[in-house]
């Protein structure tokens, strides 16, 4: 296993683009995950006439559990950020920050880092998302070793991994991992789609765009299905694989 890097600048535009394909957002409570057991903190919300709905009902990042709800206002968030400095500014590791101007606010609660993000849509609304993450203590493993090795498509030695996010549905399991090197983007694809096909996968659609600074696969293995993005970052390359599979 190759150990997780925290992403340089310039791998980040690829990699965050197919992580937000993670953050779909789906009705509360229609998902059923192998986090369910997990006692998560109860999130409190300013308003009852409020729609919270999921960004994320359970993913497992870097080997972390994490939760991600969220709601959607009209005007400005002062009301919002006042509740929830009240609520966590009652427990104990209290922060308060601004990230690229985006106010954040957090705390501890328990084996978990509850976190409040104010986030401007381009709807005009004001998006607050609100995530558990566990960090403190032992952390449950989730993702099974079968799993992983059922998920797992091959890059080329000395590639760095950057992060290794699971995402869960009721029946189906969602890995996307986002990579670097710095080879070229046809000799990253070359080797990827030609090791998957000694796997057993099929190639259902290559595409390359702008000159060979980007290329696309998509292939398929029985129930699963991975979508491989590639792009020339101005060092290397920045690989995303996005596999969806049967959870069993």
């Amino acid at each position: 296993m190759r150990a997780v890097r925290r992403p340089a600048g310039l791998w980040l535009p690829l990699a965050w683009l197919l992580l937000a394909a993670l953050a779909a957002a789906v009705p509360l409570a229609t998902r059923a995950a192998p986090g369910s057991a997990i006692a998560w903190p109860v999130i409190l919300f300013p308003d009852k006439h409020l729609s919270p709905y999921w960004v994320a009902e359970l993913i497992v990042q870097n080997k972390i559990p994490m939760q991600i709800q969220a709601f959607d206002i009209d005007g400005d968030t002062r009301q919002a950020q006042r509740f929830y400095q009240e609520w966590l500014g009652g427990k104990s590791d209290f922060s308060e920050t601004t990230l690229e101007g985006i106010p954040i606010l957090g705390a501890r609660d328990g084996h978990f880092r509850i976190t409040v993000e104010f986030r401007p849509l381009p709807s005009g609304k004001q998006q607050v998302r609100i995530s558990s993450a566990w960090l403190h203590g032992a952390v449950p493993q989730l993702v099974s070793e079968q799993l992983q090795r059922r998920s797992y498509l091959a890059v080329p030695m000395g590639t760095d991994e950057f992060s290794d996010t699971f995402s869960f549905d009721a029946d189906r399991v969602n890995r996307t991992t986002v990579w670097g090197n710095t080879l070229s983007v046809e000799a990253n694809e070359l080797y990827i789609r030609e090791q998957a096909l000694v796997a057993g996968w099929t190639v259902l659609s290559r595409k390359t765009i702008q000159g060979g600074t980007r290329a696309q696969v998509v292939l398929r293995r029985g129930g699963q299905e991975a979508v491989i993005a590639l792009a020339h970052n101005g060092v290397g390359c920045s690989i995303v694989i996005s596999n969806t599979l049967p959870q069993a």
